[in-house]
């Protein structure tokens, strides 16, 4: 008999770890060959020993982004229950815009976390971003101002 592969989480509606990377692979070519640098969030929610802990953090960070993120946007498991994914597809085409662009998508998704999960939460979470195609991080400060700015 053959085992049902579940796509996504029931409870947070995020792909599963395989289903995500596939997407993000394909939006890495498509970031390349268009010159999009896109948009990918990783917020680590390993600060949570707990499992059940994470999913209910997971669960209240997909409400809260479900008014920021597009339909064409998807969520998923980056690492299975530790790392959640989102990847921004399709910002803008040049880069001036593409930077007022991800800079908006940043400080609505970090506003609306911080209001929807609250401060002590809200700083618990390591969030990064980055384009989908490069490794270079900026690692969003989740414990000062929202939307301040620190490479790592």
């Amino acid at each position: 008999m053959l085992k049902q592969i579940m796509i996504k989480d029931s409870q947070t509606g995020l792909y599963c770890k395989e289903y995500f990377n596939e997407f993000l692979a394909l939006e890495k070519k498509r970031c390349k060959r268009s010159k999009d640098d896109g948009l990918l969030m990783l917020a680590d929610l390993s600060d949570y020993t707990e499992e059940i802990d994470r999913q209910k953090i997971a669960q209240s960070m997909m409400h809260a982004l479900s008014r920021v993120i597009r339909d064409t946007d998807v969520k998923g498991w980056y690492v299975d229950g530790l790392i959640i994914g989102v990847i921004f597809t399709e910002m803008t085409r040049t880069e001036t815009t593409s930077k007022l662009a991800q800079r908006y998508v940043v400080g609505k998704c970090l506003s609306c976390l911080k209001s929807s999960l609250g401060l002590e939460a809200f700083s618990r979470i390591q969030i990064r971003w980055q384009s989908p195609y490069s490794e270079h991080i900026h690692k969003i400060s989740t414990s000062g101002k929202v939307g301040s700015k620190k490479q790592t």
